[in-house]
């Protein structure tokens, strides 16, 4: 009988669209109920699957030596489908009756979202007659389809993630896809960085190193699993059956005497009314079925207690009404429970058990790329800034926050102080910038301007820090300066960095006094113009402005270039009095100087000519004849040289202008 049971659930595990059609091919001689086909096709991941089934149902067939009667098959429950795919039964409400048709059909249809190899539970209560017994007998029972379910050529239907690469420090989101309105669903996630979660939406995940993180979802489908274990029935009350032909029970005054006793049975209805199970009957008037081990997969249940007055012997006729002695809804909940009614009480026992009816398994790769920490490097022998990653796909150096023009290499040569960094973007396609570095760049080439105007000195080079100097002495700061004293002044001009710069060093001399020494004899014709106690002959700085005679371009100080200074204590007196003197006018010039050397000695001798700028630069050198009269430097800007000629072993200097 079990096996018969087994044929017809295998016709059931399938819900199919209304649609399906069935196959009046399928039967087989002799007649035994029969699926065609017997295995479904493969489903796979991702693909739309449907599948018609068909089935035949003789009314009457022999089985186990026995002519069988089918009267009707009732389907209770089908679990372990795939996830994705959907069962439908010709019949929607779950019963058949082979007697209307001998044939059915099925189909299992849907987009089944995870592979794997499946098993197919169909819960099924087959009613059927055994002719020469005659009555219907109810057998539940469980059994297995397997289905196999291919990978797709998609991705994982797990969860899905995004982003699925980035550059550090990269944060990824996750959700889980897989629910369900007949399981419990637990989600285990393994981020692969140290964290999991048990949640459909996690948190957002953080992974902040380069590498690859394979991260996990396992899926969890389980249910509670309710088990009618035992059920007693513990008193009955004689009044409730006792009076029937069968029991044959007289009152006597109070006192009831019976000559037999009930037979008792119970019977179980599922959620859709179906009776699902049923116990043999008892003779007493207390019975207990131990080890039922009854699957309550249909809730809710209901439980009938009957005192069944059918006769095996007569083919099960009776002479009297079944008596029924209790109904009452189980209670699903593990342990020991009590029923009490008018007519009979008990006890049953339930357990439950929590059964991973599927775990799914998906994992997926999330690739994370470098975003160097990269240091700005200053080569102070060059003066150049990189950075230590010379793979970068593009480069842009910044000075104090602006984009550096053209500087679109891994280094860049300083030119100004300032604050230095550059952006990069790697071969991965990261962006960064390395960690910004001070840098100190003074400028070799620059000499702050000076300048003389009445009694004032001073500078164009306004932007800097200005201090003035004279003698070696701190003298003021600003762009200019009050000339009080004569002697030598500079200027150091300083920026915010530290760089210092040295002006030139210029001797100022107060506009021309007509008596130097004051003492009442005018210059031109003092013998002692600086009023030093040294007469003009002998003395080396005859007007005291700190400039020796021999260079000096006003010897007496009278504003009159000795060229041209025809006093006693001017230019003209030199001839006698310093025979050793250079001569080189006019001065200034366009560029052309005549030379005369006052002493006769120095003519026709080997001389070097070398002409140095304002910043000590050698502009111009010739090898001449001492007895050469003049020199021609015209293609020099106009500016101050600083001349000198050598002669054997003496060496003579002057100050020349071009204009």
């Amino acid at each position: 009988m079990r096996h018969i049971i087994f044929l017809f659930s295998l016709l059931f595990t399938f819900h199919v669209f209304s649609q399906c059609t069935y196959d009046e091919n399928c039967t087989i001689s002799p007649a035994f109920p029969t699926i065609c086909p017997a295995q479904l096709p493969d489903a796979t991941v991702g693909e739309l699957y449907n599948s018609d089934l068909t089935f035949w149902m003789p009314v009457q067939f022999e089985a186990e030596g026995f002519t069988v009667n089918f009267d009707q098959l009732v389907v209770t429950q089908i679990t372990g489908l795939p996830l994705g795919m959907s069962v439908e039964l010709s019949n929607s409400s779950m019963v058949y009756y082979p007697s209307e048709s001998e044939y059915g059909c099925a189909s299992v249809s849907g987009v089944p979202l995870v592979a794997g190899d499946y098993v197919v539970t169909v819960s099924i209560v087959a009613n059927v007659t055994v002719e020469g017994v005659g009555f219907e007998v109810p057998y539940p029972e469980d059994f297995d389809l397997f289905l196999t379910v291919n990978p797709g050529s998609g991705g994982n239907t797990s969860f899905t993630y995004s982003p699925s690469s980035g550059c550090e420090d990269l944060n990824v989101s996750f959700e889980a896809l897989i629910t369900s309105d007949s399981y419990d669903v637990e989600y285990v996630w393994d981020f692969d960085n140290g964290y999991g979660s048990n949640q459909p939406l996690p948190p957002t995940q953080l992974y902040d190193q380069a590498g690859e993180y394979n991260v996990t979802l396992t899926t969890n489908l389980t249910s509670n699993v309710f088990t009618l274990n035992n059920f007693s029935i513990n008193y009955t009350d004689v009044n409730c059956w006792g009076f029937d032909i069968e029991e044959a029970c007289i009152d006597f005054f109070g006192a009831v005497e019976c000559w037999g006793d009930p037979d008792l049975l119970i019977k179980v209805y599922d959620g859709n009314g179906n009776l699902v199970y049923q116990t043999d009957y008892i003779t007493g008037t207390t019975a207990s079925w131990p080890n039922m081990n009854f699957t309550l997969n249909n809730p809710p249940y209901t439980v009938s207690i009957w005192d069944t007055e059918e006769w095996d012997q007569l083919g099960g006729a009776q002479l009297s009404d079944n008596d029924e002695l209790a109904t009452f809804s189980l209670d699903l909940a593990a342990g020991d429970h009590s029923f009490n009614s008018n007519c009979s009480s008990g006890t049953y026992t339930i357990s439950a058990e929590s059964v991973n009816v599927q775990s799914i398994e998906a994992s997926e790769l999330i690739t994370v790329f470098e975003q160097p920490d990269l240091e700005t490097v200053l080569n102070e022998d060059l003066y150049v800034v990189y950075v230590d990653y010379p793979n970068a796909v593009s480069y842009q150096w910044f000075l104090d926050g602006e984009a550096i023009s053209g500087a679109t290499e891994a280094s860049y040569i300083v030119e100004y102080s300032g604050t230095y960094f550059v952006e990069f973007v790697t071969a991965d396609g990261c962006f960064g910038a390395s960690i910004p570095l001070d840098v100190v760049k003074c400028d070799n080439n620059f000499s702050p301007s000076i300048f003389v105007s009445d009694l004032t000195l001073l500078t164009t080079d306004t932007e800097y820090n200005l201090d003035w100097y004279w003698n070696g002495i701190y003298y003021g700061a600003g762009s200019d300066i009050n000339v009080n004293v004569d002697g030598y002044y500079w200027l150091i001009a300083s920026d915010e960095y530290g760089c210092s710069w040295s002006s030139d060093t210029i001797f100022y001399q107060s506009p021309v006094i007509d008596d130097i020494d004051n003492d009442g004899i005018i210059n031109s014709e003092d013998d002692d113009v600086d009023g030093d106690g040294i007469v003009n002959s002998e003395d080396d700085d005859v007007d005291g402005d700190g400039i020796p005679n021999d260079i000096d371009n006003d010897i007496d100080g009278d504003g009159i270039t000795n060229e041209n200074d025809d006093t006693i204590s001017g230019f003209l007196f030199l001839e006698e009095e310093l025979p050793s003197s250079l001569l080189v006018f006019p001065n200034p010039s366009n560029g052309i100087f005549n030379i005369n050397f006052l002493d006769s000695k120095l003519n026709n001798k080997s001389a070097k000519i070398i002409l140095r700028d304002s910043s000590g630069k050698l502009v111009f050198e010739k090898e001449i004849n001492s007895s050469l009269n003049n020199i021609n430097v015209s293609f020099l800007p106009s500016s101050t040289y600083y001349l000198k000629i050598y002669i054997e072993q003496v060496a003579f200097s002057k100050t020349i202008i071009i204009n």
